[in-house]
């Protein structure tokens, strides 16, 4: 069975026991259901985009991780999928507490587009799950001369 079939199993058995779906914490079911998603006629891609929308665990996982480098790639236009805009991507990274979303909100500032740039800028002021190395990245780039940075 596929890691997605086996999630849809898992589902339909908690809900039997009255339970909603567990979140999904593994990077490799994410790259699962991004897979799904990038194919327009996929025949699971709506569930497939709810679950990365709404059940990836959001934090240090995994699956942070990968959820995280994917909206990077929609913010960027290297990937394009209808229902997750830019601006929803950074919305997206907005609500997921830190660690990889941050790594891709600092990768985003302090990268070479500024309205993107100005974007992940906002987002980082709203956030408070930065570690000692995204501190010392911004550091780093205030030292430098980056302007976004040194607002930060």
């Amino acid at each position: 069975m596929s890691l997605y079939a086996d999630y849809l199993a898992e589902i339909a058995a908690r809900k039997e026991q009255g339970l909603h779906p567990k979140p999904i914490e593994d990077a490799a079911l994410v790259d699962a259901l991004i897979g799904q998603i990038r194919e327009p006629g996929h025949v699971h891609r709506a569930d497939s985009l709810q679950f990365f929308i709404y059940n990836t665990l959001p934090g240090t996982t995994s699956a942070a991780g990968a959820k995280a480098g994917f909206l990077k790639e929609l913010i960027l236009g290297e990937s394009t999928v209808e229902e997750i805009s830019p601006e929803f991507a950074f919305e997206l990274l907005a609500h997921m507490k830190g660690g990889p979303s941050v790594e891709v909100l600092l990768d985003l500032a302090l990268g070479d587009d500024p309205s993107i740039a100005r974007q992940a800028i906002d987002v980082l002021k709203t956030q408070v799950f930065l570690y000692e190395a995204d501190t010392d990245r911004l550091e780093e780039a205030h030292k430098a001369g980056h302007a976004l940075a040194t607002e930060l």
